[in-house]
C-alpha cells in the first residue's frame, strides 16, 4: 500500500514546474486517502468515487463525471497568463483520460454568481473545437422553476 501511494505522489509530483508549485498544490488541496483501494474491481458496480482532478492522476474508472465544464471553472478566472491556461487545459485533459468506457461532461446554462446574480454559462473555450462526431449533446430540463 505504501509503495502504490508513492507512486502516485511521485506522478503527483512530475506534474508541476517546481517544488514550490508542488507544495503549494499539496497545500490548497491535498490527498485525502491512500489510492489503494480506491480502483473498482469487476462487478463492483455500486462504488461511487468523488474526486479532484489533481488526485485522479494516474487512476482510472469506468465511467467518469466531469462537471463545471465552463468558463470561469475551466479554466478558473484566475488563469490569465498563457503558461496557467495550458496547465488549466492539462487539468482538463487529465479528467478526460480518467475514463475507460463512458465520459460526461457537464455545465449548467445558468449560473448564480453572489455579485452578479444569474447568469448565462457558456461551455469551456477547451471543449469549443470538438468535433461533433465525437459530442452526444444532451439537455436536462427540471419541470420546476430554479430556485434562484
Amino acid at each position: 500500500r505504501r509503495r502504490k501511494d508513492l507512486e502516485h505522489l511521485v506522478g503527483l509530483a512530475s506534474e508541476h514546474r517546481s517544488l514550490l508549485a508542488f507544495l503549494t498544490h499539496m497545500a490548497l488541496d491535498p490527498p485525502t486517502d491512500s489510492v489503494d483501494g480506491v480502483m473498482a474491481t469487476e462487478g463492483d458496480n455500486e462504488l461511487l468515487v468523488l474526486s479532484t482532478i489533481h488526485s485522479a492522476k494516474g487512476l482510472e474508472w469506468r465511467a467518469v463525471f466531469v462537471i463545471w465544464a465552463t468558463e470561469g471553472r475551466f479554466p478558473a478566472p484566475h488563469s490569465l497568463a498563457p503558461e496557467d491556461l495550458e496547465e488549466e487545459r492539462r487539468l482538463l485533459y487529465v479528467a478526460v483520460t480518467r475514463a475507460r468506457d463512458q465520459l460526461y461532461i457537464t455545465y449548467p446554462v445558468k449560473v448564480f454568481d453572489r455579485f452578479q446574480g444569474v447568469t448565462l454559462g457558456k461551455v469551456s473555450r477547451f471543449l469549443e473545437g470538438i468535433s461533433p462526431n465525437v459530442l452526444v449533446p444532451s439537455r436536462v430540463v427540471s419541470s420546476q422553476d430554479p430556485i434562484f
